[in-house]
């Protein structure tokens, strides 16, 4: 039999083009910035990301709030482990595009990566509402929740985002409670909250409109503008049901822009503040921390013991060696019965992939296969006995070389399929278990006797772009 190891190769560079294209017309005008930007960008494609963010930098200083530089020098240092950099750069984005689910998540990572997994669950909750089929998202959130249950702590107290300025004119608790009662229109009492606002005698959260307006304002909210006048409730609550009416646009409250630039510094400052306290009390508590991203671990795992995990002497010598698979004839049809020995794996990895396997069985099990003119069924057994098996499957963390994500000896011999690549940011980034069982499937189809195809839709297609579990990137 001749024997050869197939491989599946991988267009990841669409992939990556396709998400760190700048995101602002004016800014793709620029062509030394597009370059500059280009420049960086393959810095941080190879994992060379101290020098990317240098650049980064440059870009910013003329565009500062262009969102894509800001979420590429977020990922970057939080790849360095510079994940109160990482954070300030998403919060940037986040003042700006409250929706950005890139940076919801990156802000989620960032406070996992501090151990303030309560944090990190709200930005991971916030990010699954917005995108629900994320399977990334779906990951971290399970990860957080895990942690929360396992390890008790004390979050980090969060700067005030809300506070009142004492002195607050009698006339605007007078019209509060005249508008309450319904004497006073809308506009009066939104002039009066306009005044507020602009002297800096409340603060209120940034909201950016979208046109739209409703035209019913809750009870409740008239009824805490009376209480709030007649001093039976805190100013707190008062602040509330005005956020709430701005964030739901049942108002439109007219802030000018050099109000609404001191508030975002203010707010940025504040952040910075809270940052510095989480650092604090890491140092103080000698807090536990576990990584929401494992990608980094499972190789640390792998390399262990190299030679444990990996079959790649036995790859160089093919599949010679190894007994050929029983089958018999039936009315035309071959039955074959594939003994495999799968190799045992390190303990305590993210994800659950080696279930996956009987997946892969079944499919082949299910599907009608041609050998040589003949419909074959096809069946596989596990075994313990490595010299009894005519395949052995494992997953590996090596690079098997550019764009492979996995090979096969022909008709029997090693099964090998990789758990991730560097190919998504620039660091080790493990595949989602949708790839690796779709990669186990389609190298079990070369261990029978099955060649690539032309057919983009056949699991036997040569190229696929793989899925990550834990890269920001998607």
């Amino acid at each position: 039999m001749v024997m050869y190891s197939k491989i599946i190769g991988i267009a990841f560079f669409s992939i990556i083009l396709l998400v760190i294209n700048p995101d602002s017309d004016s800014y793709a005008q620029e062509s030394s910035e597009s370059k500059l930007f280009d420049e960086a960008n393959e810095l941080f494609t190879n994992g060379q990301y101290g020098q990317a963010i240098m650049i980064y930098d440059r870009i910013l200083e003329k565009f500062p709030n262009n969102s894509q530089t800001l979420k590429l020098k977020g990922i970057a240092n939080s790849n360095l482990g510079n994940h109160q950099e990482s954070l300030k750069q998403f919060f940037v984005v986040l003042q700006n595009n409250s929706d950005d689910v890139l940076a919801l998540t990156g802000m989620g990572v960032g406070f996992g990566n501090l151990g303030e997994y309560h944090e990190a669950k709200y930005y991971f909750d916030t990010a699954i509402e917005k995108k629900p089929d994320s399977i990334v998202i779906k990951n971290y959130k399970e990860f957080v929740d895990k942690v929360i249950s396992k390890y008790p702590y004390t979050p980090t107290e969060k700067p005030g985002n809300a506070d009142i300025k004492p002195n607050i004119p009698d006339w605007i608790k007078s019209i509060a409670r005249w508008w309450s009662e319904n004497k006073v229109q809308d506009e009066e009492f939104v002039n009066a909250l306009e005044f507020l606002i602009q002297n800096k005698i409340i603060q209120i959260e940034l909201v950016y409109e979208d046109g739209s307006k409703r035209s019913e304002i809750p009870f409740w909210v008239k009824q805490n503008a009376g209480w709030w006048a007649e001093e039976k409730i805190e100013d707190s609550d008062f602040v509330a049901g005005i956020q709430y009416m701005m964030e739901n646009q049942i108002i439109q409250i007219q802030i000018s822009d050099s109000i609404k630039i001191n508030q975002k510094d203010q707010e940025f400052l504040d952040f910075e503040k809270y940052l510095r306290e989480i650092t604090n009390n890491i140092n103080d508590e000698k807090r536990y921390i576990e990584y929401p991203n494992p990608s980094a671990d499972v190789i640390k795992k792998f390399l262990r013991d190299y030679n444990r995990w990996n079959f790649e002497e036995e790859v160089s010598k093919g599949g010679m060696n190894f007994p050929d698979p029983d089958y018999e004839v039936f009315d035309s049809e071959y039955h074959i019965l594939y003994k495999v020995f799968v190799n045992e794996q390190p303990s305590g990895l993210p994800l659950d992939h080696v279930s996956t396997l009987e997946d892969s069985f079944e499919f082949w099990k299910n599907t009608n296969v041609t050998l040589n003119n003949r419909q074959a069924n096809i069946e596989f057994e596990i075994i313990r006995e490595k010299h009894e098996a005519n395949v052995w499957v494992t997953w590996v963390v090596r690079d098997l070389g550019q764009g492979v994500l996995g090979h096969a000896n022909f008709g029997k011999g090693i099964v090998e399929v990789t758990l991730g690549d560097y190919n998504c940011d620039g660091s080790f980034q493990l595949y989602d278990v949708s790839t690796v069982q779709k990669i186990m499937t389609h190298e079990l189809g070369h261990s029978i006797g099955l060649p690539h195809v032309t057919d983009p839709d056949n699991i036997m297609y040569q190229s696929m772009s793989p899925k990550y579990a834990y890269c920001l990137i998607e």
